[in-house]
């Protein structure tokens, strides 16, 4: 069975939701002070998660708002704008107050991306019968259990040539690609997993050559070596997290020009983006 093409695996909300796997976690328990403690420690874990909220349901939106404020008083002055991503809901249904993720739909985070990548993890708290699902932004870094998987999709020109890889130690690389699973399992070894995302207008030589390095590998991670280190080679050694520029090949080095017209189309022709996410194992 051939593997499908990067190009026609492109990703609607509606299609993420309709085959999601049918796991999912029970609502967050916010009944006692430990249990408010335990999960404000939650929230600052996703702090860097810009697309996670948190919905907090009780049995009158007066007690959903007192229990915000418990969680509030949690977290460190530097993190109280975390609060923002708490948002209350009365139901006459609800048994005690507790907390399910809710993802923040049509916003691109704090990086704008042509990428969209979707997690689905059975350890985050959701609704009764429904899979806990959140959206990454560019730049964005999450924690996610041993059993999540996340997707990927692009939305922006279908003429770019298009490169999905994931990293985990530098020169450990899989190209997503060929992944035949329509969610894609992190790391079982719970490393920390870096997905590089690009788009180009022209065959970008660097990862023209990562993905002749990944050929016949459907998909497995390979050792690859050093010199194939996608973090150091494009993003920038000792960025640290959430690092991202763009890859600038040579036929953007252009003379200048008396012509900003003749200047702009030049560099137009090798226009690459470049998007950034990083999956690291939950505590």
């Amino acid at each position: 069975m051939p593997k499908p093409a990067l190009h026609n695996r492109l990703l609607t909300l509606a299609a993420l939701l309709a085959l999601s796997p049918p796991v999912w976690a029970a609502p967050a328990p916010l009944d006692s002070e430990a249990d408010v403690a335990a999960f404000a420690e939650r929230v600052r874990a996703y702090a860097h998660a810009s697309l996670v909220r948190w919905t907090i349901v009780a049995p009158t939106s007066a007690e959903a708002e007192a229990r915000i404020a418990a969680v509030l008083d949690k977290l460190p002055p530097s993190e109280k704008a975390l609060g923002r991503r708490l948002i209350p809901q009365g139901s006459a249904e609800a048994h005690g107050v507790s907390a399910v993720v809710s993802p923040q739909i049509g916003e691109n985070g704090g990086g704008a991306c042509s990428w969209q990548v979707w997690v689905t993890d059975p350890a985050l708290p959701a609704p009764e019968g429904q899979t806990a699902m959140a959206p990454l932004a560019a730049h964005d870094h999450m924690p996610v259990g041993p059993k999540a998987t996340f997707r990927v999709g692009h939305f922006g020109l279908v003429q770019s040539r298009l490169y999905a890889f994931d990293e985990t130690r530098p020169g450990a690389i899989r190209d997503l690609a060929t992944v035949s699973e329509v969610d894609i399992p992190v790391p079982a070894d719970g490393a920390p997993d870096y997905v590089v995302l690009a788009a180009a207008r022209k065959p970008a030589p660097v990862l023209e050559s990562v993905k002749t390095a990944l050929a016949g590998s459907q998909g497995e991670r390979k050792e690859l070596g050093l010199q194939f280190a996608l973090r150091e080679r494009l993003l920038g050694a000792g960025r640290g997290i959430g690092a991202n520029i763009e890859v600038v090949p040579s036929s953007m080095i252009v003379r200048k020009s008396d012509s900003p017209a003749a200047t702009k189309s030049d560099s137009d022709d090798g226009l690459m983006e470049t998007c950034l996410y990083t999956l690291t194992p939950a505590r």
